[in-house]
């Protein structure tokens, strides 16, 4: 990875780009989509911005680990009446913690596209923030209303058609 961190010279190369992914795969096979995005964008500027690795640099919560353990031991003492509910909840919860990196990879791919080229730099990019932003309220906003419709048990499922139900209208991509 030190050879990764100097200025790279000749980087107006797709080939190159996909050049160091390979290298960086077969030197960290677990690395998420994230961070080689940000391993090359630090490969770029000639070292790791910020002082910060941009390789495993996730945010360790050892409470997170606590508190799953304590679910899995919590789901044991729920009431056989709760199970439905807590079942939509945990299924309505990963549809939309896959939704959310959804838009989160599409925001992404949006500043990629539209600021490539050799301007060095955007005057607007805040506006991508406030893209980001306003997309994920739309959707909790939809979420909230659902919720105050419909139970726990079928909050994900009218929440998925209800995101088919824009994708076919063109309104949200998938």
């Amino acid at each position: 990875m030190e050879e990764l961190a100097e200025p790279q010279r000749g980087w107006d190369s797709e080939a190159r780009a996909e050049e160091l992914c390979e290298r960086m795969l077969q030197e960290q096979p677990g690395l998420q989509e994230q961070q080689l995005w940000r391993a090359l964008a630090a490969s770029r500027l000639g070292g790791r911005p910020g002082g910060q690795s941009p390789i495993g640099a996730e945010c360790g919560w050892p409470e997170h680990q606590k508190l799953c353990e304590r679910v899995r031991v919590l789901i044991g003492r729920l009431p056989v009446g709760s199970l439905e509910d807590f079942w939509g909840l945990v299924a309505l919860t990963e549809t939309f913690s896959s939704r959310v990196r959804f838009v989160c990879d599409l925001v992404v791919y949006l500043f990629a596209e539209r600021e490539k080229g050799s301007e060095p730099d955007c005057p607007d990019a805040q506006r991508y923030v406030a893209f980001f932003v306003q997309k994920l309220m739309w959707e909790l906003e939809v979420v909230d209303r659902i919720a105050q419709e419909q139970p726990l048990s079928a909050l994900e499922g009218e929440y998925c058609q209800w995101l088919w139900d824009r994708i076919l209208d063109g309104e949200v991509l998938l």
